[in-house]
């Protein structure tokens, strides 16, 4: 199993017990093909690149999610039942700072963003406020994996391999 399905697994039990306890969860519907291939066309005309698959996967079970200070942003921007921004739309946003223009951003949490460095090719863990790099990942998976340990997410924490 990769480290984004063990992380998604972790998700969806995470869904169900909020379900149980609170008559909802904190995922939202999956995107749908045609969402999908939209954000490949807009994330190829305005982001210069593909996203992440392992992105897209995520897509694919809940189309972005908000769990406890987690952001993972969304094929277009959500307004219901939480705001949660699009992803393409908060790059663009972003990148009218020259600095963030080194970066795709693909969601944040209170302390952290979660990002891809365009120049060095490597997902990277951000520095909310300060901006600096914390640490690098191989994959979306695996960054999203260890914020989610790091900043406590989810009890029990997904795997972490």
């Amino acid at each position: 199993m990769t480290d984004i399905n063990h992380t998604l697994a972790s998700l969806k039990r995470k869904n169900s017990e909020e379900i149980r306890a609170y008559d909802e969860g904190f995922l939202l519907p999956p995107a749908t093909k045609e969402a999908l291939d939209q954000l490949a066309k807009l994330s190829d005309k305005y982001l210069k690149q593909p996203l992440s698959p392992e992105y897209i996967e995520c897509l694919q079970l809940s189309d972005g999610f908000s769990l406890n200070g987690l952001n993972i942003y969304g094929s277009t921007e959500k307004l219901e039942p939480y705001f949660l921004p699009g992803i393409v739309q908060v790059n663009l946003a972003f990148w009218q700072e020259t600095f963030h223009q080194q970066y795709i951003y693909y969601g944040d949490e209170s302390q952290y963003r979660l990002a891809f460095d365009i120049k060095n090719k490597k997902y990277v863990c951000l520095d909310q406020n300060k901006h600096r790099e914390l640490q690098f990942f191989e994959t979306f998976g695996q960054l999203l994996n260890a914020v989610i340990i790091e900043a406590r997410i989810l009890n029990p924490l997904p795997y972490h391999g």
